[in-house]
């Protein structure tokens, strides 16, 4: 009786999609149901008030950070001149202070000097370029993301050995200008992290504790993550040479910030919006 029943359910379904017009079927699954428009084609209404509420969000959170990077660079200098002393690393650490009208921006400046590579290293880099190449070659094709990054890797470091095997001396950087120009971008970064929560993420439905909450998240994880990635960044070069300075920069330097900032909105943007939460909710967070 049961299949009876089945049977003249699908049947009673079959002659609703028979009478369709044949434009209606192409946005019909197999199933019958309604085929949804994926969510990166969907239009967000934008209304006046969540407009200005993100535009304030961003820009008081903005102002706070602004007031908060003379304490977050002497942070770093402590931080930079502690772990000088445990890793036993020639240097110190002075302050750089610029006063403007409103804000001081104050930053680390290492004196941790990095040598130029000799030709032992030059050549063992070169073999380990080569084996990483050889590697990336033999890996299986389920790991394809990998093999295309040790390839970006090894052209990059490609690029260091041949300069510094010819011209090693015209080398424009020095390790010192390095750290300080990286935790310069750094701080610019950090401090436009509310600007571009405001454009893509604020607009959202998510209730405004939980937009200064996230934001708060990846402006304290950076402060925190910056100096011990350049403190590894200043070990490797001082142990290994200038050599790696090239790779460093362009792969492991601002690059893993930004990896971190979208690991964070991505969680961010899983989370429901209040309009999308159950009855009885709270829906003021």
């Amino acid at each position: 009786m049961e299949s009876l029943n089945h049977s003249h359910v699908n049947s009673a379904q079959d002659q609703r999609w028979a009478h369709q017009p044949i434009s209606m079927l192409r946005h019909r699954g197999y199933r019958g149901k309604a085929i949804l428009r994926h969510r990166a084609f969907q239009k967000l209404p934008l209304k006046p008030w969540s407009l200005i509420s993100s535009a304030a969000t961003a820009f008081v959170l903005t102002l706070t950070w602004l007031f908060l990077r003379a304490p977050v660079g002497r942070l770093w200098a402590s931080i930079f001149q502690v772990w000088l002393e445990w890793l036993r690393l020639p240097g110190a650490v002075t302050i750089a202070q610029s006063h403007g009208t409103y804000f001081e921006t104050v930053l680390p400046l290492v004196s941790t000097k990095a040598p130029l590579p000799d030709a032992a290293t030059i050549m063992c880099v070169a073999v380990a370029m080569l084996g990483t190449f050889y590697i990336s070659l033999r890996l299986p094709e389920w790991l394809v993301p990998l093999s295309y990054f040790l390839r970006v890797v090894c052209f990059i470091q490609a690029t260091a050995v041949v300069f510094f095997a010819f011209f090693p001396h015209y080398f424009p950087h020095t390790l010192p200008t390095y750290v300080s120009m990286m935790l310069d971008s750094t701080m610019a970064f950090i401090s436009a992290v509310p600007a571009i929560m405001g454009f893509t993420f604020y607009i959202f439905d998510l209730g405004l504790a939980r937009k200064v909450l996230l934001t708060s998240l990846i402006m304290s994880h950076l402060v925190v993550f910056a100096p011990l990635q350049y403190l590894l960044h200043v070990y490797v070069m001082v142990k290994g040479s200038l050599i790696f300075m090239p790779l460093l920069y362009t792969i492991f330097g601002l690059l893993p910030q930004v990896c971190c900032f979208i690991a964070f909105y991505s969680w961010g943007l899983s989370w429901s919006s209040r309009t999308e939460r159950p009855r009885g909710h709270d829906t003021t967070a």
